[in-house]
């Protein structure tokens, strides 16, 4: 099954701050139900995405065995 994303974000080897900061931007021009599939390599990004998203309301889909280990789609709240 293939994932669905409404919009996407390579954020490369950003870190925490402008890494958030990039997210929190994207997930603005979203419709609530609407997907964010983020590329990011940071080592410290699943943690610092499943923060941000307990923090805001939104959700970071997980078990996605179609993904890489570097991407996550972000649904929002």
């Amino acid at each position: 099954m293939p994932v669905h994303a409404d919009r996407l974000l390579d954020l490369g080897e950003e870190g925490c701050g402008q890494l958030v900061m990039s997210v929190m931007l994207a997930m603005r021009e979203l419709q609530s139900g609407q997907a964010l599939l983020v590329t990011a390599y940071d080592p410290a990004a699943p943690e610092d995405l499943a923060a941000w998203c307990r923090m805001t309301g939104n959700i970071l889909v997980q078990g996605l065995r179609e993904l890489p280990d570097n991407q996550f789609l972000l649904k929002k709240g």
